[in-house]
């Protein structure tokens, strides 16, 4: 009898909130990022403060809630956080510092004061009067459902993306070659200044001569041939030596043209891990929801409500999901061995580069102005205006060419020319595209979080149909699902634009 009554004293200690705390059901309603709560609305106020119950609220903001029955113990990963609260003591432990949050339980329930939410645990809580609703939000994220945060562990290398481009252009071959190129160059330009300078001497030698006196007219005629040959081994050297010239000034904008292909490789590969990681999340959304509507059919099959081709077809879509993560996570493993080969580290390095950018509607965007500078100073033009100076040269310094050579080196000439002309109306015509490609996703961005919007307000009927008795939670998951379809859409409309817009910075590389 003795044990009965400990026990009812007990848990009647454990179940409620303090005696003197003045509790009753508040009559706000709750959500996240403007999605309701399933079940019940059991929201109370203790003391003029608003608490919510802890399982519904993290749940709904993506987390997982682990309630360990044995220590009265709940363990809640979320949003890159691990907090363990303990039941017994009412004690918070967020990332290993402990926390007051002030816990409460009321029946069955723990919950935590709503300004709490904001204050210790770094969420957005938004307060509508009219409506008497309260919002919780993680502070500065796109998203409600859709978590584009990596797995950041103790052994991840974190790299901003200039420190990634920095990695990449030491490994590069392209660069190395380069520099080695600019030793040769200046090797040959050197050899070629040595050459000059001594048919000049020769020159100068036989020029002397021929001045002197000389009897034998063959021995005059051999001279003015030798003068006439060393002439024009000095015009052929003369254009060598402009090849040259015009080679090493081009040589920083070969140099510019590999970094940039690096920094549009490296940022394709971490767009692609980025895009496939997420796509992977939604992957295991719709595994996990296939599986229980599979289970579902299989009851109805049992009872005669649903057929057994009903059944195979929800079977195969099953196999084919759970196949595609499969794939995906293959696909995901070989995207970061190739990230980890650009940067020059082992193959299973455990690397994460940071990169985001926000799409903008380009209203600021000076077009024509860019367009300008882009025909004069891309380097795709600067290689072109090299080759035309160079043809030039070579038209200009053969005044005694036979009439074909002449031909041959003004068709050059012309040809270089044309390429020049045609090479800056395709950079025109390239960013023309371009810039109108960056506007379409700019507005498909609106377009898409509308539908986001949508998906929400498709989410909350189905959530007031369940809490009404009129749909099952399926119909609710299904709904939510739906959620993060729509805003998967809009990240990956992002990202498109992302590569987009840093290619059009380099138009020369857009064709």
């Amino acid at each position: 009898m003795k044990k009965r009554i400990s026990c009812i004293i007990l848990c009647g200690l454990f179940l409620t909130v303090p005696v003197y705390a003045r509790t009753e059901k508040s009559n706000v309603t709750f959500s996240t990022g403007g999605m309701m709560i399933t079940g019940e609305n059991s929201a109370y106020n203790i003391d003029g403060k608003n608490y919510l119950p802890l399982r519904a609220i993290f749940e709904m903001l993506g987390g997982t809630v682990d309630w360990n029955k044995y220590k009265n113990e709940a363990k809640i990963s979320i949003d890159g956080k691990n907090i363990v609260i303990d039941a017994n003591t009412m004690t918070a432990v967020v990332d290993g510092e402990e926390k007051d949050l002030d816990i409460q339980r009321i029946g069955n329930r723990l919950y935590l004061p709503v300004r709490l939410m904001s204050e210790t645990l770094g969420y957005d809580v938004n307060w509508d009067e009219v409506t008497r609703n309260i919002d919780i939000r993680e502070k500065d994220s796109e998203y409600i459902l859709l978590d584009t945060k990596p797995i950041i562990t103790d052994k991840t290398r974190v790299l901003t993306f200039d420190e990634a481009k920095e990695l990449a252009e030491n490994r590069s071959s392209a660069l190395k070659n380069i520099d080695d190129s600019v030793d040769v160059l200046d090797d040959t330009r050197k050899n070629l200044n040595d050459s000059i300078t001594a048919l000049d001497r020769a020159y100068n030698t036989l020029s002397d001569t021929l001045l002197g006196s000389l009897d034998n007219a063959d021995a005059v005629l051999n001279i003015e041939m030798q003068l006439q040959e060393a002439s024009e081994n000095g015009i052929t050297l003369a254009r060598s030596m402009k090849q040259i010239d015009v080679q090493q000034s081009l040589t920083k904008v070969n140099e510019e043209m590999a970094r940039d292909g690096i920094e549009i490789t490296l940022l394709s590969q971490v767009n692609a891990i980025k895009g496939s990681e997420i796509q992977l999340k939604l992957l295991e959304q719709s595994v996990e929801l296939g599986a229980e509507n599979l289970e579902n059919l299989k009851l109805k099959n049992s009872l005669g409500y649903a057929s057994d081709v009903e059944l195979k077809k929800a079977q195969l879509e099953q196999d084919e999901l759970e196949k595609n993560i499969n794939l995906l996570e293959e696909s995901i493993a070989s995207q970061k061995e190739a990230l980890n080969k650009t940067l020059g580290l082992e193959p299973d390095e455990d690397v994460y580069v940071v990169y985001d950018k926000e799409v903008s509607d380009l209203s600021d965007f000076k077009l024509e102005v860019f367009i300008t500078k882009q025909r004069e100073s891309a380097p795709s033009i600067k290689i072109l205006e090299g080759d035309v100076t160079i043809a030039d040269y070579s038209v200009r310094t053969n005044p005694g060419l036979a009439t074909e050579s002449k031909k041959t080196a003004r068709s050059s000439l012309a040809t270089a020319s044309r390429a020049l002309s045609d090479g800056k109306d395709n950079i025109e015509n390239n960013i023309r595209s371009a810039y109108h490609q960056l506007q379409q996703l700019a507005l498909q961005d609106k377009q898409l979080k509308l539908a986001v919007e949508e998906a929400i307000t498709d989410y909350n009927s189905a959530v007031v149909s369940y809490n009404a008795g009129m749909a099952t939670e399926f119909t609710v998951k299904q709904a939510r699902l739906g959620v993060l379809n729509a805003e998967k859409a809009v990240e990956d409309n992002k990202l498109n634009y992302i590569m987009l817009y840093a290619t059009f910075e380099k138009p020369y590389l857009l064709g």
